[in-house]
């Protein structure tokens, strides 16, 4: 009885200004529909992720309670149409009163499709005033059909991955191996794929290694030989060369016991990994942190070469420390990774 009364204000684009645009990049879609003095309905989805569809206002108008309830708008000239409810929904505070669950999307869209209107409706609330008040936000449906259309194309263009998801790749290879198979390219070409679509990645580092089976010299030809062909593929795919560092390092950094078959065939192998600009920037400090230490340990080595009775100690002393990577220098330079967390 109390909404009966109730004053309404109402929010909502009719249909000479009803619009649906689509914006879209590789790694997300979304579909806006501009509301008039409220601010706009959002249908989006970014890679790897479900689904989201939003009311967001512009900060001046605020979504009164907690409960919205939502119901079908026929157009005006369908008078044979009577409203549907669509259910309650939870108002948040903030910008983003009304985000709708994964399994609210759906029949959504079908009325908006069918061209029905959709209105959502706050609970009465009490003012200065004798009778409360409602707000009303209507998602107009008017273009909404071709909107979507494009939308739904842009959808199954997404890249279907994370960065996370293609930033470690480990490719095992045959003993006497040929070239790269089919299922290694099909690898290659998602991380390839990414590369070339998000702009954050800075660097690709290919790094290959080899069995024990082998002299150093062959093993080293055949780390070097499987890391080209990784590298060659990349470019083929269209992966900046700048980007692309490539490494072998024979069967010095094993991640298995080469006594046994088994154990070789994960030892010959090409790790890819990517490095994004947050990667790149912690390299680089890093990198300035050992150009400093090393210039400290260069200037202590000269000073001590000027007494002739201790110049052994000092090589000696070089040597030894040059001789023991720290785990940074390792997980960096030959792919410290796969020591710590080996993969198949």
């Amino acid at each position: 009885m109390l909404a009966q009364f109730a004053q309404a204000q109402m929010y909502g684009a009719d249909i000479t200004n009803s619009e649906w645009k689509v914006a879209f990049n590789p790694f997300f879609c979304s579909l806006t529909h501009s509301i008039p003095s409220f601010g706009k309905a959002v249908l989006a989805r970014k890679a790897g992720a479900a689904e989201s569809f939003y009311l967001e206002s512009q900060g001046k108008v605020v979504f009164p309670g907690s409960i919205a309830g939502a119901e079908t708008l026929p157009p005006p000239w369908r008078n044979d149409l009577v409203p549907v409810p669509l259910g309650a929904f939870k108002v948040d505070q903030g910008t983003r009163p009304i985000t709708l669950a994964s399994n609210q999307i759906a029949p959504l869209i079908t009325q908006l499709t069918a061209g029905m209107n959709v209105m959502y409706s706050s609970q009465p609330v009490a003012t200065g005033s004798s009778s409360p008040s409602i707000m009303r936000v209507v998602v107009n449906a008017k273009n909404f059909t071709t909107g979507y259309k494009a939308y739904q194309q842009c959808v199954a263009d997404l890249i279907p991955y994370t960065f996370n998801q293609v930033a470690r790749s480990s490719l095992n290879f045959a003993e006497k191996a040929e070239g790269l198979t089919s299922a290694q390219k099909a690898e290659l070409a998602k991380v390839a794929r990414y590369v070339k679509a998000d702009p954050n990645v800075v660097g690709v580092f290919v790094d290959g290694h080899s069995d024990n089976s082998g002299t150093a010299e062959a093993n080293e030809a055949m780390s070097k030989q499987q890391a080209e062909w990784v590298s060659a593929y990349f470019a083929e795919q269209g992966v900046e060369a700048a980007k692309i560092t490539t490494r072998w390092h024979g069967d010095k950094f094993f991640i298995a016991d080469n006594k046994t078959a088994a154990g070789r065939a994960q030892n010959r192998r090409v790790t890819v990994r990517l490095e994004d600009e947050t990667a790149h920037k912690e390299f680089m400090k890093k990198e300035e942190e050992k150009r400093k230490a090393e210039e400290k340990a260069n200037a202590e080595k000269a000073a001590a070469t000027s007494s002739s009775a201790n110049a052994n100690t000092a090589a000696a002393s070089s040597a030894s420390s040059k001789a023991r990577m720290t785990p940074e220098e390792i997980s960096r330079m030959v792919e410290g990774y796969d020591l710590k967390n080996p993969k198949p």
